[in-house]
């Protein structure tokens, strides 16, 4: 029995969302998942918490919905617009004050002209976290993970791809300086061959 959950907060825009989901079923073994959604999701347990305006501050809201539901000590984060790779859901943390987050993640415009890979930063989409102390951190608002006190650890595998579409909150982020693009993953292929994949246009 699994120490883990996994909640799946979407706000169910992504065109690509069914290739996303299909992806972490295929790999996420017997992690049992709650999913919260916008529109009704047969994905794991699912709350429909009707359509809300698109903004961070909600997709906290749903995420810490989720929270409410988990029985496990520990929590794994997922997001709609994220290509989580095989064993990645292998990973047992085990501080419940500690936020593990994965090193490498990737990012992946839908443009034609962005034919790379490029290395992102921690992301929402990739934490693993005591249950408690993320309801805790969420209880009033979106968390400050600026916070000096959290303690953070890194775990990490294959890439993970982050997916940037014109349906997310925002279709700019950071990227990691000093970091070469990548042209192609051996479990993802090239941008354009993921998006073919994803059945993503520009």
């Amino acid at each position: 029995m699994s120490n883990l959950s996994i909640v799946y907060y979407t706000a169910s825009k992504e065109v690509c969302e069914d290739k996303i989901i299909k992806q972490i079923m295929k790999v996420k073994g017997d992690i049992p998942v709650i999913s919260v959604s916008q529109k009704p999701l047969n994905f794991g347990t699912n709350i429909c918490v009707g359509e809300m305006e698109h903004c961070y501050e909600n997709a906290f809201k749903q995420a810490l919905i989720g929270l409410k539901r988990v029985s496990t000590p520990f929590v794994m984060m997922c997001e709609s617009d994220c290509m989580y790779p095989e064993g990645y859901f292998d990973f047992k943390p085990t501080d419940l004050n500690t936020i593990y987050t994965y090193d490498n993640v990737w990012l992946m415009w839908n443009r034609e002209q962005r034919t790379r890979y490029y290395k992102h930063g921690t992301t929402c989409g990739s934490i693993v976290l005591g249950t408690e102390l993320y309801k805790e951190m969420l209880k009033d608002g979106p968390p400050d993970f600026f916070d000096p006190n959290i303690k953070w650890e890194y775990f990490t595998g294959e890439p993970l791809i982050n997916i940037k579409t014109r349906n997310g909150v925002s279709f700019g982020t950071t990227i990691e300086k000093g970091v070469r693009p990548a042209k192609s993953f051996l479990q993802w292929g090239t941008p354009e061959e993921l998006r073919k994949r994803l059945c993503l246009k520009y």
